[in-house]
């Protein structure tokens, strides 16, 4: 009887174990469910394409088929706030300007040259694009030329600030008048003192193929003429023209450059962007705040793969910075499948850039890139790039949940009821 007594409750033991572990195996099983969702959502592997071809990318420069996305945008909630204190400026209308045998104080100095469009170059048009970059409307590379992202960032600060003129996306003295005010009339070009963060390397020559980028530690700038064009919002090339005796291999901290006074990096996070809307075919990326203020502009680059259609909307499941990538060769219609993948170490040259924003489309983000002279024109493939310093802000002023809207798509001409949804 003992002996019975004995074998039930071993017996009951045993059940009791069996549930527990049932138990503990389902919600693991829970628990990696979940897990596989957020790593799917996560899993940086988009398409990476090759540079975009610079003849290309001149062309597109000036062409303005952007006004006829834009033409039936209507803005709404816009705080005007305070009035701006003037700034004292000095304006030569009609007149032509150029960056010859100009030194960084006589750009600083030049007067004001209005009306301002079309392929001109010169102070007026570095000082619009540092303007509109300190008050979060970048315009992507600056290089002191205007251009499709110059004159696109120029018109949705002219909307948003209720600012009326004859020829939208030009630069007229009203509306000079009212950037420069809100930018604070600071000097385009500022002396910077270069500090030992600013030179620090590694600096890496990047291979071509990405089974030889896969050996790399971090895809780190190539150069610090390349690290320093960056921080500053600029080019190699216009850097170069700013700094023409500078010798950049050999910089080091305590040494001083001219550079764009562009706005100050966020280092925290300022989550106060409650909606981002894509346009396609504008290449723009505009962020609102809960009462629908545009807070930030930016140009971007979609590739033809991913052109959802206008009502799409997504959102935005987490942030990484510094994200590794995650090379697939069936996301290329062009390499075989048979290829192996392949995990890319975080860098500036990531074909990702410096930060993901992963959104609920699987293999959609908004990110940086490693060429953002890029930014703002076609591309044959890509997510939603921005320039890295862009990417990097967006990246520090979204939450999980906010809602990514993608209108305009290509194919088709926008209606009515798509470009009020900017």
């Amino acid at each position: 009887m003992k002996m019975r007594n004995v074998v039930i409750a071993l017996l009951m033991a045993a059940s009791v174990a069996c549930s527990k572990e049932e138990a503990k195996q389902k919600a693991q099983n829970v628990t990696a469910k979940v897990k596989k969702s957020v790593d799917n959502a996560l899993d940086v592997a988009v398409p990476i394409g090759n540079r975009e071809d610079p003849a290309a990318r001149e062309k597109e420069r000036f062409d303005e088929s952007w006004r006829g996305v834009f033409q039936n945008v209507k803005m709404s909630g816009q705080p005007q706030g305070p009035a701006a204190p003037k700034v004292n400026l000095t304006f030569a209308p009609n007149g032509k300007e150029s960056f010859k045998g100009l030194d960084a104080n006589a750009i600083n100095t030049a007067p004001i040259v209005v009306p301002l469009k079309g392929d001109v170059a010169g102070p007026s048009v570095l000082k619009t694009q540092v303007y509109l970059d300190r008050v979060h409307y970048s315009v992507g590379a600056l290089d002191g030329r205007w251009g499709r992202n110059s004159a696109i960032s120029l018109w949705w600060y002219q909307r948003a600030h209720g600012i009326n003129t004859a020829e939208p996306g030009a630069v007229d003295e009203q509306t000079f008048r009212a950037l420069a005010a809100q930018a604070g009339g600071v000097p385009a070009l500022v002396q910077h003192t270069l500090t030992e963060e600013d030179v620090a390397g590694p600096f890496v020559q990047l291979p071509d193929d990405v089974y030889e980028k896969e050996k790399l530690e971090c895809l780190c700038y190539e150069t610090k003429q390349e690290k320093l064009a960056e921080l500053f919002h600029t080019t190699q090339d216009f850097l170069k023209q700013l700094n023409p005796d500078a010798d950049f291999p050999s910089l080091t901290a305590g040494q001083t450059l001219w550079v764009p006074n562009v706005r100050e990096p966020l280092s925290a996070d300022q989550p106060d962007i409650a909606r981002i809307v894509v346009s396609i075919r504008g290449n723009t990326l505009n962020a609102f705040d809960a009462n629908g203020a545009l807070l930030f502009h930016a140009p971007t680059t979609l590739g033809s793969k991913y052109d959802p259609s206008p009502n799409e909307t997504t959102k935005v499941v987490k942030v990484v910075f510094d994200p590794h990538f995650h090379y697939q060769p069936t996301l290329f219609h062009e390499v075989p499948d048979s290829d192996p993948e392949a995990e890319l170490n975080p860098g500036p040259n990531s074909p990702v850039g410096v930060v993901w924003v992963a959104l609920s489309k699987p293999h959609f983000g908004i990110h940086g890139t490693s060429d953002p002279e890029s930014i703002g024109y076609a591309s044959s493939h890509g997510c939603v790039r921005l320039a890295n310093w862009d990417a990097r802000e967006v990246g520090h002023r979204v939450t999980p949940g906010v809602e990514v809207a993608f209108v305009d798509t290509r194919d088709a001409e926008p209606s009515s009821e798509t470009a009020e949804k900017q």
